[in-house]
């Protein structure tokens, strides 16, 4: 079947980047982490109908701040079950800095085990058990929520650790939907090897997500439950 979820694709590495990336990073002040006891969670459309959920939790330990994310995905028809997307990824933070991830990936089948940690000054990844190539300490991840993938060349792939580059533009300010009543929101594009649309309310937080999946439907992430 045409897997409905847009793959990530592969990785864009080398000195360049890497450069763009750390300068980036230090030419802009990063989002600050949302306080601790935080949840997010949206409904995943497909089309209008929801397939899923997405969610993510802050917890602080210590100077640590400690962010789960959780995605569950199916389409059925009727009760079989055409397509499945599960992951779940833990991210751990201090001084604004990401120094760890890991994360676990079922795409219809296909498994992804991912670990990034800090060492020597960059992240060291490991996909699948094996090393790739490491990325400057201050690389923002993909899972969305940082504010600070709107200021960076580039953003590592949560599901296989590969680097892709980006493009961010302001679309606007928006009302969007939330579980009480419409927020005020800022509506940002990005473009180039991950292309999504975010919307982050005045206090810094996701309130809604869109993309085309690879058949071109439309997914969205709709906020259902916020602090």
């Amino acid at each position: 079947m045409v897997r409905i979820w847009n793959r990530f694709p592969p990785a864009l590495a080398g000195a360049c980047l890497y450069l763009m990336l750390v300068h980036a990073a230090q030419a802009v002040e990063l989002a600050s982490i949302p306080t601790t006891g935080l949840s997010l969670r949206y409904d995943v459309l497909r089309d209008g109908d929801k397939i899923g959920e997405h969610e993510f939790v802050f917890t602080r330990t210590g100077d640590a701040v400690n962010v789960t994310v959780k995605t569950d995905v199916r389409v059925k028809l009727g009760f079989i079950t055409l397509y499945r997307f599960w992951h779940e990824g833990s991210e751990r933070w201090v001084d604004g800095r990401m120094v760890e991830l890991a994360s676990k990936t079922d795409d219809d089948g296909t498994k992804h085990e991912l670990k990034v940690q800090a060492v020597d000054g960059k992240l060291q990844v490991l996909h699948d058990g094996k090393p790739i190539a490491p990325v400057a300490a201050e690389t923002i991840p993909a899972s969305l929520w940082h504010k600070g993938i709107l200021d960076v060349p580039a953003t590592l792939n949560t599901i296989d650790g590969s680097m892709m580059a980006i493009k961010t533009s302001l679309a606007g300010d928006e009302q969007v939907p939330a579980p009480t009543a419409p927020k005020p929101a800022k509506h940002y594009l990005i473009t180039g090897e991950l292309q999504r649309e975010l919307w982050f309310s005045p206090d810094g937080n996701l309130v809604r997500v869109r993309f085309k999946a690879q058949d071109k439907s439309d997914i969205q992430y709709v906020l259902s439950r916020a602090p």
